[in-house]
């Protein structure tokens, strides 16, 4: 990395260049295809999907518990049923069938995401009934449970790709032709309705732990991160980063996981660290000359990292995050009167070897 580039990077007030932040998003759409960027009418809409289904997901978290001991508690299976609907909804508004059709939301696209609500209001509106009927579904709750499910598939398609919906298609097929398969594969096999009551009835198929996890714990991380990035929490975190490390090669490198360190543990969340982090320590990872996949292995190790975290290192992480934070705007503050700028004038490098001219400011201190 060259001398220059850690202080016009920490110059930035956004952190990464438009050419730097549209290279990585090429390399998203490389890996996870592509995504609508949607503006006006269409923008407004979807934006407003999200913040309904935000706000759904805070109530939830918050209802019953001190002081909102008066609002009513979802209960778990509306929970997850609503959380799959807000997501089924949003992956067909915001990824495209194709590329072609990015950038705007075509009509088959709102059908299908409303046929998907509709099926899992229905299924909330069934209630212990609905369940009830897992074992012997009636043929309306086939054709849903079908369609739900092919509608499921396709937004996973969309969202990450052929990879999970093929596998997941093999492991029904195998479910569904366990009679004709040769030993040691066979099995009595399951017919529709029996497949249909379990994934789509149960609580044990697609609306297992995954979703409860989701709809309960990785939801409000998310929320969270978003909250890190758009109110430039995460920036301060890279930026107080790569000030620790220096102007080293491998700065940029050290930078990433100390940043997840600081991030990662309040927050306990691979998703929220690796998304708060990674939009802006990629590009700069990049321009230190770090090959994309160790990049990104860097990235998903930090944010795979929060995940083990333990709550008492999350919390010292956290007031350790926050006592630096302190002392960086205390030292601002300091280094700004003319008395004391006029000593740090005099001897620039006898506090921190970091300094890189007589006139160092406070931001440039820790570099």
């Amino acid at each position: 990395m060259a001398e220059g580039d850690i202080p016009a990077l920490a110059g930035d007030p956004h952190g990464i260049s438009e050419a730097a932040l549209k290279k990585a998003e090429e390399f998203i759409e490389a890996d996870e295809g592509a995504f609508n960027r949607l503006s006006g009418t269409a923008g407004n809409i979807a934006t407003t999907v999200a913040v309904v289904m935000s706000l759904f997901h805070l109530y939830a978290a918050i209802a019953g518990a001190w002081p909102f001991g008066w609002a009513p508690i979802i209960p778990t299976q509306p929970l997850r049923y609503a959380h799959v609907a807000f997501v089924l909804v949003l992956s067909f508004m915001l990824f495209p069938m194709a590329m072609r059709f990015r950038n705007r939301i075509r009509w088959w696209d709102v059908v299908l995401g409303l046929i998907g609500a509709a099926i899992l209001v229905y299924a909330i509106e069934g209630g212990d009934d609905f369940t009830d009927r897992a074992t012997m579904p009636t043929q309306l709750d086939v054709w849903l449970g079908v369609i739900f499910i092919v509608l499921l598939l396709e937004a996973t398609r969309r969202t990450t790709g052929l990879i999970v919906p093929v596998i997941s298609l093999a492991f029904i097929a195998y479910s569904y032709f366990g009679p004709y398969l040769p030993q040691p594969w066979t099995h009595r096999g399951f017919d529709i309705s029996q497949l249909v009551g379990h994934l789509f009835i149960t609580l044990e198929g697609i609306f297992g732990i995954p979703v409860d996890v989701s709809s309960s714990l990785i939801i409000l991380f998310t929320i969270y991160g978003a909250f890190l990035q758009h109110s430039g929490a995460g920036k301060f975190f890279i930026d107080f980063s790569m000030a620790l490390m220096g102007n080293k090669a491998n700065s940029a490198g050290r930078t990433v996981v100390l940043s997840s360190f600081l991030l990662g543990g309040p927050s306990g969340s691979g998703v929220a660290t690796t998304v708060t982090i990674g939009a802006v320590a990629y590009p700069m990872m990049e321009r230190a000359g770090f090959e994309k996949n160790a990049a990104g292995g860097l990235l998903a190790a930090g944010g795979l990292g929060a995940i083990i975290s333990p709550p008492v290192l999350g919390a010292a992480a956290f007031l350790i995050a926050e006592f630096l934070k302190i002392s960086y705007l205390v030292f601002s503050w300091w280094s700004s009167t003319p008395r004391n700028s006029a000593r740090r004038l005099s001897t620039p490098r006898r506090i921190c070897r970091f300094g890189s001219s007589p006139d160092a400011t406070a931001s440039t201190f820790f570099r």
